[in-house]
């Protein structure tokens, strides 16, 4: 399957639907958030059965996409050829029963990631979106990427600046990236750490976009999951019952951030809860109604 929803016209503003994207993380670590665990239930042990949920609630929650987050840290010499091969014949399996398009995102740790996509990669029998794509090894990735046959698309991540995101945008096409084929990841937190600099940059990345700076003339995506579920608000119950209860009060968080994200002029939304999806795509239709 395609990538239509890429085919996004950015001149449509609000009455271009956002469009959102299921992640899930490879290595379910302790500090994944309980609502989470709970949610997902006992498939978070096995990451193929976890796929296969995944792939469902996609569906159901109107997903557009996929994305699996190989969260893994860099490992020692004698243990990363065992972690390559577990992640190659994960992905193998993946392969043979996704029938979505898929996106693939790395550990973010720019020699890590090389290692990563030299495993996964070469097996991919489909096009792919590939995150993160840093300064660090935009080169490495994106000649891996080319060395298939596939037309992948790349997330290019920068640190709010918009300077730096413009500047990877045109090494990137230097190194034999369509335009057509970038997604930018201006990189952000969420509401309550630091989601008005996120929000600031994306709003400087559409007003140069107006202006008629063809180098930040791609579509947004910001990974709203991930950040959400990073804050303690949302994975701990020692608060006051004031702030209400837990599996509420993390989903609101999630909803929050994705939301204001999309207010600020994100177009793609990574996100980690499917019923968050629901709820953000009925919000949207309702804010058209009106």
């Amino acid at each position: 399957m395609g990538f239509d929803f890429l085919n996004i016209d950015l001149s449509k503003g609000l009455n271009n639907p956002p469009a959102f994207i299921l992640e899930f993380p490879y290595e379910v670590s302790e500090n994944y958030s309980p609502v989470l665990k709970k949610y997902w239930g006992d498939v978070i042990s096995n990451p193929v059965d976890f796929f296969r949920a995944v792939q469902q609630k996609a569906k159901s929650s109107g997903a557009k996409a996929i994305c699996i987050y190989f969260n893994i840290q860099e490992p020692q010499e004698t243990e990363k050829d065992s972690i390559l091969l577990k992640c190659n014949d994960f992905f193998k399996s993946v392969l043979k029963i996704c029938d979505f398009p898929l996106m693939v995102r790395f550990s973010g740790h720019g020699i890590w990631d090389i290692e990563l996509a030299k495993v996964i990669l070469p097996i991919c029998d489909r096009e792919l979106i590939i995150s993160p794509v840093q300064s660090a090894n935009y080169e490495e990735l994106i000649k891996i990427a080319k060395a298939t046959k596939f037309n992948h698309y790349f997330v290019l991540r920068t640190p709010i600046d918009i300077n730096l995101t413009k500047e990877l945008n045109i090494l990137s096409i230097d190194a034999g990236v369509s335009e057509k084929n970038i997604l930018i990841d201006p990189e952000m937190g969420c509401i309550g750490y630091g989601i008005d600099y996120g929000y600031s940059i994306i709003e400087r990345i559409c007003l140069a976009r107006k202006d008629g700076d063809k180098m930040l003339d791609m579509p947004i995506i910001v990974c709203a999951g991930e950040e959400s579920y990073k804050a303690k608000e949302s994975k701990s119950s020692d608060f006051s019952s004031s702030w209400g209860e837990l599996t509420q009060r993390a989903k609101m968080w999630e909803i929050s951030t994705a939301s204001s994200l999309i207010a600020a002029g994100a177009n793609i939304i990574v996100m980690w809860h499917p019923e968050c999806i629901e709820v953000l795509k009925k919000q949207h239709s309702e804010v058209l109604c009106h």
